[in-house]
């Protein structure tokens, strides 16, 4: 699996709060290694999301997502 250094977490991190920042209205990094989703929204909220933790998705689009289900799919 593929593994992100702290550094690099801080950077992405950033990215996505700058993304916020100019409108984006949600952004997610995925941690492999802890199986868990850090969800920035648009008013620059971090959040993390575990096991069967259902993700929060763009308004208006019909989706029910889990961390589990994510995580399912990129082990196929």
């Amino acid at each position: 699996r593929f593994k992100l250094s702290r550094t690099r977490v801080k950077q992405v991190l950033g990215k996505l709060l700058h993304c916020a920042e100019y409108g984006a209205e949600l952004g997610w990094l995925l941690d492999a290694e802890d199986e868990s989703i850090l969800v920035v929204d648009s008013d620059r909220r971090v959040k993390e999301f575990a096991n069967g933790d259902r993700l929060p998705v763009l308004n208006g689009i019909a989706l029910d997502l889990t961390v589990e289900q994510v995580f399912s799919w990129l082990s196929l």
